[in-house]
């Protein structure tokens, strides 16, 4: 068993009531289980528990063994002398405050059908530990939790962000322009992508929007991923680039960032500064049109950009190709939508205060079909129904964040399923 579990227990009371009382014997009643503590410090904070005839209030310190109190030094820390309730699993040693002062101890009777059941989950090694019991619970109490995964998902977006936001100095444009280079390039090439669009600034390719070649010299120029057997429209761009670089004193990236190898040519890196520089043309503000979009119809429209003729039959500088369409895919577009645009409209709706934004974002996700992966394919075997990228996004979440950690104990699932009485 972890301390988490014991946490868990704990927080929700899941305990035989006739049977608490100290070690030495003297009863117990919880009157306030206090408030959980993520950070340093003893675990439930401002608690009230009443022992023998006195009430007392501070905070509760759970461990699986006594003696692990002494293990973490908590005998020295003057932070934990307003423990005064001791909670474990085993109770194998008196354990004392920084001021010498004894803890009462809790050894905690765990309901049976609770142990067991965590007990049953813990023996699983599948990943989705609750695997065959998803289709056993009611469908309103799983969408319910959908709602919060996709509040976490956006949160954890939303910081990542305001991050590259502070970094830009408040410049939603440049925000933009930078996750909208890492999710267009996908996740190989996403590292790179990232760091071309911060080594060309916007406001460098801004000067320029009305010359897709000089985008796209200044792009090619900078990612440093010219041929060994240049062609003429490729030495035409080295010109334009060298040129372009020396005016702005840019500088080239490594060469070795950018990974060819086992990749579809539709997705070598290449062809994505393409069509990443055709979403830059004539484009004064990505932040602006995204705001101004009313619906996923009119983002695909925006997404839709042609290239020069050049890749048309190229996958990458300087090798020929038969005739093939560079035009954006449905699906990176809609990976586009989901992780660059709908986070974007939350953190611009929160940060401005302005919810329809906020709400425009959900309206996108649910307007979204559902995204095809791995992850998603299995829940699906295990009986979850989805309909839109809202409920991807949140089984995403629920995966990553809970599945994968072994967080049962923090999940709205898992508490169905440890509560469940046989």
């Amino acid at each position: 068993m972890t301390e988490a579990f014991l946490q868990y227990v704990w927080r929700h009371q899941l305990m035989c009531t006739d049977r608490l009382c100290t070690s030495t014997g003297e009863h117990i009643s919880v009157l306030a289980i206090g408030v959980f503590n993520s950070n340093a410090g003893p675990d439930f904070l401002n608690a009230k528990i009443q022992i023998g005839n006195t009430v007392w209030a501070g905070d509760v310190e759970i461990h699986i063994k006594s003696s692990d109190w002494m293990l973490h030094k908590h005998h020295i820390q003057p932070a934990y002398n307003s423990v005064i309730l001791h909670v474990v699993l085993y109770h194998d040693k008196e354990v004392y405050t920084e001021k010498g002062t004894m803890l009462p101890t809790l050894v905690m009777p765990i309901l049976p059908h609770v142990k067991e059941n965590y007990m049953r989950l813990s023996d699983i090694q599948d990943d989705v530990k609750c695997a065959k019991n998803l289709s056993t619970i009611d469908s309103s109490r799983i969408s319910i939790f959908m709602e919060r995964l996709v509040a976490e998902r956006f949160e954890r977006k939303a910081e990542q962000l305001l991050q590259i936001y502070k970094e830009t100095k408040s410049d939603w444009d440049e925000t933009v322009y930078r996750i909208l280079a890492r999710h267009l390039a996908g996740k190989i090439n996403g590292d790179a992508m990232e760091l071309l669009a911060k080594s060309l600034p916007l406001k460098i390719i801004q000067k320029h929007a009305d010359s897709l070649f000089q985008i796209e010299a200044l792009l090619f120029g900078v990612a440093n991923v010219w041929s060994l057997y240049p062609d003429e429209y490729e030495k035409r761009l080295r010109d334009e680039s060298g040129f372009l670089l020396t005016k702005y004193g840019l500088t080239t990236m490594d060469k070795s960032w950018w990974k060819f190898a086992r990749m579809r040519p539709y997705n070598f890196p290449t062809i994505r500064i393409a069509q990443f520089a055709a979403l830059l043309v004539s484009s004064a503000s990505l932040a602006s049109l995204f705001l101004e979009c009313s619906d996923l119809q009119q983002l695909k429209g925006l997404l839709v950009n042609k290239t020069s003729d050049y890749w048309i039959s190229h996958f990458s500088l300087g090798k020929q190709t038969s005739v093939h369409s560079t035009y954006l895919g449905e699906q990176a577009i809609r990976t586009i939508v989901i992780n660059v645009i709908v986070p974007f409209l939350f953190v611009y709706g929160k940060e401005r205060c302005i919810e329809s934004f906020c709400e425009k974002a959900y309206d996108l996700l649910l307007a979204i079909p559902p995204e095809k992966n791995r992850i998603v394919s299995e829940f699906m075997q295990y009986g979850v129904n989805v309909s839109s990228a809202y409920e991807t996004q949140g089984l995403l979440q629920l995966y990553n964040e809970y599945c994968c950690k072994g967080n049962c104990v923090r999940c709205a699932i898992g508490h169905i399923i440890l509560k469940k009485q046989p």
